[in-house]
């Protein structure tokens, strides 16, 4: 499947990386044909002074506790998607570890163990405010890509949600799988049994050199994620040429 280069495309990232990993190369082939490509990054936000939680310990989760590192990480990304020649808008919502509940106060994630489970009550009108999100930036008509959430991360939980308020706006949903999540998911092996419908992208050599090459941008998330560009550039291609299985790089989206 190429995607339609007379729509507009929007793809919905809960952090300023996850759309870049996941479908970089399928960016870079919009934005090179001429397509409007839109980025929406939503839990994005770096927390002001009052909105810290307090606890910076350096240990590897994600995002990061530690609010100068998620703002290097959120600064970086404007020189990734640069590189793409996308359009990014960058959403106002605090990515988990920092969000408190409106009322109470309390941190409605107060530890790594607690991204992964049920998003928070306080928040369940999050995925219809996406939803509004995406119409002040397109018209109904538009395709909107969503993550499969199958680290099932509560920031990625609460974006997949939003489908139901985009089909019924208007919108054609289609699903990426996250990377490097879908590498180690039971859930994505059993899409298709489960009624899923896989649409493969075939993507140049240069479409996966200008995703590579976005990104070298993150300084700070290459070495947490993968140790150093080489093993970020192998790891990258190896997914790629492995979904294709015909000697191309491939990204592979669902549809239900």
């Amino acid at each position: 499947m190429l995607p339609d280069r007379s729509r507009v495309h929007v793809f919905l990232s809960p952090h300023p990386e996850d759309v870049l990993m996941a479908c970089g190369g399928t960016l870079a082939y919009l934005s090179a044909r001429g397509a409007r490509v839109l980025v929406l990054a939503l839990f994005a936000r770096v927390p002001m002074s009052g909105e810290d939680n307090g606890n910076h310990e350096r240990t590897f989760v994600w995002p990061p506790r530690d609010p100068d590192l998620w703002a290097r990480v959120v600064a970086e990304s404007h020189a990734a998607y640069r590189a793409l020649g996308v359009e990014v808008h960058y959403g106002q919502y605090l990515p988990a570890p920092f969000r408190r509940h409106p009322l109470e106060g309390r941190r409605l994630y107060p530890a790594p163990w607690s991204y992964h489970r049920a998003p928070d009550a306080s928040e369940g009108d999050v995925p219809l405010r996406i939803a509004g999100e995406v119409s002040t930036l397109s018209s109904s008509g538009a395709r909107v890509y969503l993550p499969l959430a199958l680290g099932r991360h509560v920031d990625h939980v609460l974006t997949r949600r939003s489908d139901q308020a985009l089909k019924q706006q208007g919108y054609e949903v289609f699903y990426y799988e996250e990377f490097p999540e879908v590498l180690n998911s039971r859930q994505a092996r059993h899409l298709v049994e489960r009624g899923w419908r896989p649409w493969m992208v075939p993507l140049s050599s240069h479409d996966l050199s200008i995703k590579v090459k976005a990104l070298q941008a993150y300084k700070t998330l290459v070495p947490l994620f993968f140790g150093n560009l080489y093993e970020m550039r192998r790891r990258i291609q190896d997914y790629m040429y492995t979904v294709s299985g015909l000697g191309y790089p491939a990204e592979r989206f669902w549809s239900r």
